[in-house]
């Protein structure tokens, strides 16, 4: 008997130590490039829908980081002082030294949960976000259920787009007009599935399109497919169906929004392109019981000049909404009520002492179409506004 429960023992000791060489061999292996993507450069990191199996292997329990984004911006376009530039959200106040973003976040991650709380102030938060839960950007938690099944809730940002609500993550410091139409934060739950070759599924319902809190007593449902077939290439599909009338409105407005977006990352060069097509009842101007339709499409690239410190960047995008389906009514100087519709391109140049900081200059161009001469300079009327912005970051 004492031999029997000896090697029985043994043989759990050994098991242990199996189970324990084997989970050590597959950090290793998540931590080697060829396995994993590199996130000391943060850019399109939020976009990346597998990033989350990566960090719990690598990043299991309790984490806290923080991020302090600074700015001065100058625009042409004369506002009273201290007043929001149109198209609000990084760097949204002219010809003053401001504070985009200062961030906590908390994260709990290990195999079966994972859990975030991301608190924040600044600029960008008090241009862009939500009234109601203004200093939460993000509050949620997930649990595996079984296998590659995980099923989230709670407060989160969004999942449409390219561009994140954070400088850091985006190729420059200014954000797209598709960006800023776009849900910025959503609140409800997810139901992923994780697939072994590189895929993932994705359904959710939401309280609302772009809303923390219910609008109108009906949900936003969605699906997202990720694909990633290597650590510097993903594609993803988002789409949101919404019901955004008022509540008591006798004729419904429903909206079905699709994103497709693809993001690629090497050592020399950092590449994003995305298109947007949305459709929405009831809301054509030339007859309200038509559906009218909006389209988008934005192309961003940055290059690495020397040494992953100094690099150049641009994006270039159309933005169209005539029957304002996401812009909302804007008058022309023609007397017609329009929708946006616009071109703009960017350019800018980074400096990134350290992975975890850097130091932009960057100047913008807008362009309307629909002679849309919203914005003001030197008591003249244009359709046109030149942006100039300055920031740094730190994270940690």
């Amino acid at each position: 008997m004492l031999i029997a429960i000896h090697c029985g023992a043994q043989d759990d000791s050994t098991n242990k130590t199996i189970a324990d060489r084997l989970r050590q061999i597959e950090k290793h292996l998540s931590s080697d490039p060829e396995f994993r993507k590199s996130y000391d450069d943060l850019t399109f990191y939020y976009g990346q829908m597998m990033k989350y199996r990566a960090d719990s292997l690598l990043h299991e329990g309790f984490k806290i980081s923080g991020y302090v984004d600074a700015y001065y911006a100058y625009y042409t376009d004369d506002l009273p002082l201290g007043a929001f530039q149109k198209f609000p959200t990084s760097a949204p106040v002219s010809n003053t030294f401001g504070l985009n973003m200062a961030m906590v976040s908390f994260q709990y991650q290990n195999e079966d949960l994972n859990g975030t709380l991301a608190v924040h102030t600044g600029d960008i938060a008090r241009s862009a976000w939500s009234d109601k839960y203004n200093f939460i950007q993000e509050a949620h938690m997930g649990v595996r259920l079984i296998n590659r099944l995980w099923l989230e809730g709670g407060f989160f940002r969004t999942n449409l787009g390219m561009e994140s609500i954070q400088p850091r993550e985006n190729i420059g410091s200014t954000i797209a007009l598709t960006t800023y139409f776009e849900p910025y934060y959503l609140s409800g739950a997810k139901l992923t599935y994780y697939f072994k070759n590189h895929w993932l599924i994705q359904v959710n319902a939401f309280n609302g399109f772009n809303s923390f809190v219910e609008v109108n007593g009906r949900k936003s449902y969605g699906i997202s497919i990720g694909y990633e077939p290597n650590p510097r290439l993903a594609f993803s599909f988002n789409s949101i169906y919404s019901d955004v009338s008022a509540q008591f409105d006798a004729v419904r407005k429903k909206r079905l929004y699709n994103d497709l977006y693809m993001t690629y990352k090497s050592k020399k060069l950092i590449l994003g392109v995305e298109a947007n097509f949305g459709i929405q009842s009831n809301t054509k101007l030339a007859d309200s019981t038509q559906s009218a339709i909006m389209y988008s499409a934005t192309v961003a690239a940055k290059y690495n000049l020397y040494k992953s410190k100094f690099f150049v960047y641009s994006r270039i995008e159309n933005f169209n909404d005539d029957n304002e389906l996401l812009t909302g009514p804007v008058v022309n100087s023609n007397h017609q009520l329009v929708g946006i519709n616009a071109i703009g391109a960017n350019l800018g140049f980074e400096y990134k002492a350290k992975p975890n900081t850097f130091l932009r200059l960057e100047s913008r161009y807008i362009q309307l179409n629909n002679k849309e001469d919203i914005f003001l300079y030197n008591g003249n009327f244009s359709n046109t506004r030149w942006e100039f912005v300055s920031s740094m970051g730190v994270w940690f």
